[in-house]
């Protein structure tokens, strides 16, 4: 019984792994410049505003990590 027990837990992951198996290889890997190679020049520049605008919240990402407590806390208004 421990025997069978432990062959039924053995099958999910060699499931699991049998069937990540067979979608990688089923799928070829896409250079990413092939992605915007038939874009419109709409969609080149409404990817280029938004790239502009992740990096821009990247920017203000960063610079919130590297204020002090004391810097974040400057901005907070407490309303009673």
């Amino acid at each position: 019984m421990e025997n069978l027990k432990m062959r039924h837990l053995l099958a999910i992951p060699a499931i699991v792994i049998a069937v990540t198996a067979c979608a990688n290889r089923c799928t070829e890997p896409v250079p990413a410049w092939s992605l915007y190679q038939n874009e419109t020049s709409q969609q080149g520049l409404m990817r280029e505003q938004q790239n502009a605008a992740d990096f821009a919240v990247l920017q203000a990402e960063k610079a919130y990590e590297r204020m002090s407590d004391k810097e974040r806390m400057k901005g907070v208004v407490y309303e009673n």
